[in-house]
């Protein structure tokens, strides 16, 4: 099955107030039929509760109910049976450390269970049963909503790494590591103990990561190869091949020929965000 997930039925909405430091956007997706989906590396963590059908991973782990995706550096697939339907948590670059008990770097290609990892996990069951019994998709966001919001810790983003990521976004993570940590006022390893604790993997792992996503931004809005390498932080069109081609193990070529890229933000913020 070639990646389309334009065929699935997609609910995004944005968190409430007291979550948009830690939560990008809330999003259900349906699955109608049997899909297979390549899911490439992004820059922030997924929760994943599935409340109807199943799920594996890499055509061979059964997903568990409720799940919290790491950082990634590599592609994989998943599998989703006809009648599937998931609530995703996409979180902020540094969120997630606001609700999981356990360093960050510790999940990286990693999709743990969530009882293994979340602070107070003893009613897990009660949301699982919650999100399956929910009224329509708004409920259901709410329902996670309230989940979060009970689990928070009582801190925000780390500030400076948050300014590490924003510098990096902002350069096309074209700036040098240890010009960045000087550029927030730290060491850098300090920056990379630090950036391991909040983002779950080094800065420079986490700027390899937001050029291929930079990448495939742009090759869905129609931008040629020579074009991508340059603007999405490469240092030339070779470096993008060879980097695209260890996450993916294809050239860009190929595997933009093979894919059936989705079309709408929504769909592609599910195909290439909920790693």
């Amino acid at each position: 099955m070639k990646l389309s997930p334009e065929n699935a039925k997609v609910f995004s909405q944005a968190p409430c107030e007291a979550l948009r430091p830690f939560v990008k956007r809330f999003v259900i997706v349906e699955f109608p039929f049997d899909r297979k989906l390549k899911l490439l590396p992004d820059t922030g963590f997924v929760a994943e509760f599935r409340f109807r059908g199943d799920g594996v991973l890499d055509g061979r782990t059964h997903l568990p109910r409720a799940a919290i995706s790491g950082l990634w550096d590599t592609a994989r697939t998943r599998i989703y049976k006809g009648g599937t339907a998931i609530l995703l948590v996409m979180f902020t670059e540094s969120g997630a450390s606001a609700f999981l008990r356990n360093p960050l770097d510790a999940l990286v290609n990693t999709t743990a269970a969530m009882e293994h990892v979340l602070d107070g996990t003893s009613e897990l069951g009660v949301l699982d049963e919650q999100l399956a019994k929910a009224k329509d998709h708004a409920r259901r966001m709410q329902i996670a909503e309230s989940f979060l919001l009970a689990r928070v810790h009582n801190h925000g983003p780390d500030s400076l790494v948050s300014a590490a990521v924003a510098r990096l976004e902002a350069t096309q993570a074209s700036v040098r590591i240890e010009e960045l940590a000087r550029q927030v006022g730290l060491s850098q390893s300090a920056l990379e103990r630090r950036f391991r604790r909040n983002v779950g993997t080094s800065p420079r792992q986490f700027a390899s990561i937001l050029r291929l996503k930079n990448a495939v931004r742009l090759r869905a809005v129609g931008h040629d190869f020579t074009s991508i390498a340059h603007s999405a932080g490469y240092s030339d069109q070779s470096h993008f091949t060879n980097d695209f081609k260890r996450v993916t193990g294809l050239a860009p070529s190929a595997f933009f020929q093979q894919s059936s890229l989705c079309r709408t933000s929504a769909s592609l913020q599910v195909a290439f965000a909920s790693n």
